[in-house]
């Protein structure tokens, strides 16, 4: 966007009753730096008042210092050259000479040190983004400007090696410099003009580039969660019910690479807890045995389930998505048929449907960098790597037709619930679940990384984490309630569960441990009605919970003993 665009947005009313602030760290003089983020954070917070807060001239570690022990929910932190050593930027005469840049490589490990301190403790406080030094070194090399001088490699060495430390810290996201080097060219980032007059190297292009990927990094989208691919000329090139399992291609040898990059891609998307479908117009038997190849360059078990039928492609997609049990708006659909991809998208509007265009590789490179972005998220977890065995085995109990409400089948799943009310145990898995717009969720409202972390901050917040497990397997970190005590009110702002955990009676045993723990007479759940939690309305409704003013819910423990329905599984808490 342009300066007067940012004015524009930034000069507009928002009804928000406190403005969400955010710190923006940097050594430089902010000026329209900080306009320009006001402006994306307010493009990506549309229904809030933002205030971006700023600190001193010339003092990054002071800034960062302020950044921790403000309000802000979230900094960004524009380090350059000049923070690490004031010999680097253009306002300092401190000398060009051989003994000074010696002296600059001698000091650049503790100077870089004493910033991830500084870093690491805003960290554990809100989360932080982190732009690389983009501006250029001064020309200070002894090469030509076409030639890197050993000086240059071991700055960018010693820099390297820095942030890799930090991405290793919770809360810290590190903008990827190839992304802003393709939207901001590097000759075009600085101002020298401005930087000696006013402090403020940036360029107004490259400020406002800063600003966007500050704000889409602080402020993702929320993360897919699973894919349903074709396979004749998208998983593979070739079609299989003419040429036969051992005939369809992947390979460079075969001029089928871009379908062996797609399958990696498919590949290393599962690795990271991405569910993996399969809808194909064919006769069972032949995927089956295409899909057994040893030499697939993805595991073929990592793809469940698999429809392969002469039905409409949207009728398969159905069955996939009441598998997993989850909505269309969560889920990529690939086809290399437009006409398939028209289909699907009719009848299912919030999916996302993308093309795989096999005879353009540079779409499908195009398409692969797609998938990063709709897949990615700040951090893996544990119950990510769990996701696709657990939604194996539900489908596989359905498929038996067992009664999950039996409570003999229950007992009989050997089921060991934990709950752990430290607030050290909430984690990035804690946060997602509550942004979970699934069919148990109280009310669907997103909370930010900030603002979660001021949640964990406060001395009457209850957090109670939920752990899963039977003899099916692990399932890991599947529910989270965040609450308070008021008196002999326990107030419940937030709580979802995983449609994993569905009919495992875990929210029986939450609500348990909740009133026996707190000797609470009474909880107040602070419910909305969504689209999607039609679920734990009927739990509501089962258990006679009854409606205040159309939104709040109540629940006495009385009314909770009467209609507790069972109490299967063996139960740890862990307590403060």
């Amino acid at each position: 966007m342009t300066f007067n665009q940012a004015l524009e947005i930034v000069g507009e009313r928002r009804t928000s009753q406190e403005a969400k602030k955010h710190f923006l760290a940097c050594g430089c003089h902010p000026l329209h730096l900080s306009i320009f983020l006001k402006a994306h954070l307010m493009r990506r917070l549309p229904n809030n008042a933002i205030e971006v807060l700023t600190g001193l001239y010339g003092d990054l570690p002071g800034n960062l210092m302020m950044a921790a022990e403000s309000d802000a929910l979230a900094a960004a932190v524009a380090l350059e050259w000049n923070d690490i050593d004031p010999r680097l930027g253009l306002r300092s005469t401190g000398g060009w000479s051989a003994e000074a840049k010696s002296d600059i490589l001698e000091h650049f490990p503790a100077r870089l040190s004493q910033l991830r301190e500084h870093i690491a403790y805003v960290a554990g406080r809100l989360p932080v983004a982190i732009a690389t030094p983009g501006l250029p070194i001064p020309p200070i090399g002894y090469t030509a400007r076409a030639q890197i001088s050993a000086f240059e490699l071991r700055i960018e060495q010693h820099l390297g090696c820095f942030l890799a430390q930090l991405a290793e810290i919770p809360g810290i996201r590190i903008l990827h410099q190839q992304r802003i080097d393709a939207l901001a060219p590097s000759q075009a980032r600085l101002d020298p003009r401005m930087e000696l007059i006013a402090g403020s190297p940036f360029t107004m292009a490259y400020a406002d580039t800063l600003a966007a990927t500050f704000s889409e990094v602080l402020y993702q989208e929320p993360p897919k969660k699973g894919l349903i691919t074709d396979l004749d000329q998208t998983l593979w090139s070739g079609i299989v019910g003419e040429i036969g399992a051992q005939g369809v291609a992947w390979t460079q040898e075969d001029h089928a690479q871009v379908h062996g990059l797609y399958q990696q891609m498919l590949g290393h998307l599962a690795d990271c807890g991405v569910l993996l479908g399969v809808c194909s117009k064919n006769d069972a038997p032949i995927v089956q045995a295409a899909l057994s190849r040893k030499d697939l360059l993805l595991r073929g078990e990592s793809m469940f389930p698999v429809y392969a039928s002469w039905s409409p492609k949207s009728v398969s997609v159905a069955k996939v998505l009441d598998a997993w049990n989850i909505g269309e708006g969560d889920v990529v659909f690939v086809d290399d048929d437009p006409m398939e991809l028209s289909e699907v998208q009719q009848a299912f509007p919030r999916m996302t449907c993308l093309r795989f265009e096999g005879k353009d590789p540079a779409e499908v490179w195009s398409l692969l960098e797609r998938l990063r972005d709709l897949f990615g998220k700040p951090r893996l977890t544990e119950e990510d790597r769990l996701r696709r065995d657990t939604v194996r085995v539900n489908v596989e109990i359905l498929e038996k037709e067992v009664r999950l409400n039996s409570p003999e089948f229950l007992r009989g799943l050997e089921g060991r619930v934990t709950i752990d009310y430290r607030k050290s145990a909430a984690g990035p898995r804690s946060l997602e679940l509550i942004n979970k717009t699934n069919q148990f969720n109280l009310n669907g409202l997103r909370v930010s990384e900030g603002e979660w972390q001021r949640y964990l901050r406060q001395e009457d917040t209850i957090l109670a984490a939920v752990d899963y497990e039977d003899r099916f397997g692990h399932l890991g970190k599947i529910a989270v309630l965040v609450c308070s005590l008021n008196g002999a009110c326990i107030n419940i702002l937030h709580w979802a569960m995983s449609c994993r955990a569905f009919s495992r009676f875990i929210e029986e045993h939450t609500l348990d441990s909740l009133f026996r723990q707190t000797n609470a007479d009474e909880i107040k759940f602070a419910f909305l009605p969504t689209a999607r939690n039609g679920p734990l309305q009927a739990y509501f409704k089962h258990l006679g919970a009854w409606e205040v003013n159309g939104g709040s819910v109540r629940l006495s423990h009385k009314q909770f003993a009467s209609n507790c329905r069972l109490l299967p599984h063996e139960l740890s808490e862990i307590l403060i």
